[in-house]
């Protein structure tokens, strides 16, 4: 595990979208930046802007089978990331809610989304992402992709999820999770975690209880 921040703001899930083959990081990030994600997520790292926004964590969501955008991105900022992604899909939806990373969580066996999308964005996402799309809510909030991330060994979520809507997440993502804070008590995982199914990286201010939560819930270490 790497903890690291973005020109100081550990809130990095907010800048930063992987999955096992690369990541896609802000275009302003330093070298050192981009090579420490690339030796511990062991991916390709493209420098790209979403919106002209260095908050791609925040405005993408991603498995290994494809990544949803914003209506708003701009023509050559989608041109950009479809070079990156080589074969993989792509596809915009047009929503008012623009933070697709807020209203989507998901690895390669299953996605939420918040139960305020239209259902013909729904069947967009599941045929991009390649699994079934669940909407929802997680403990009557909206913004379930800011509560909950995700890959294949395990998934992370807000603490005050109750046992009925952890059972529901288990069965959508066919795996176990469990709670945590990040970042010395922040919420919200997945505003300081990225993962893929290779390793996680973390805000720098997350505590060493945190720390062992996290790798345990995303199945680095055993549960």
């Amino acid at each position: 595990m790497l903890k690291i921040n973005y020109f100081g703001n550990p809130y990095i899930g907010m800048y930063i979208r992987a999955n096992d083959e690369f990541a896609l990081v802000p275009v302003d990030c330093d070298k050192s930046f981009s090579e420490n994600i690339s030796k511990t997520l062991d991916v390709e790292v493209s420098k790209v802007k979403i919106y002209d926004s260095s908050l791609i964590g925040l405005y993408t969501a991603m498995n290994s089978n494809g990544i949803i955008l914003p209506h708003i991105a701009y023509d050559s900022e989608i041109k950009k990331i479809k070079k990156a992604i080589g074969d993989m899909n792509i596809c915009t939806i047009e929503t008012r809610h623009t933070a697709i990373g807020n209203i989507i969580a998901c690895n390669n066996k299953g996605a939420i989304i918040s139960s305020e999308i239209e259902e013909y964005n729904i069947k967009k996402v599941e045929d991009c992402l390649g699994v079934e799309v669940i909407p929802m809510q997680i403990s009557s909030y909206h913004t379930l992709g800011s509560m909950c991330v995700a890959n294949d060994k395990g998934y992370l979520v807000y603490n005050d999820v109750d046992d009925e809507e952890m059972d529901k997440l288990e069965k959508i993502f066919k795996t176990n999770g469990i709670n945590t804070t990040v970042n010395f008590g922040f919420q919200f995982p997945s505003y300081g975690v990225v993962t893929n199914n290779k390793n996680c990286v973390v805000g720098d201010k997350t505590t060493g209880i945190e720390t062992m939560r996290i790798q345990r819930g995303l199945g680095f270490t055993e549960k």
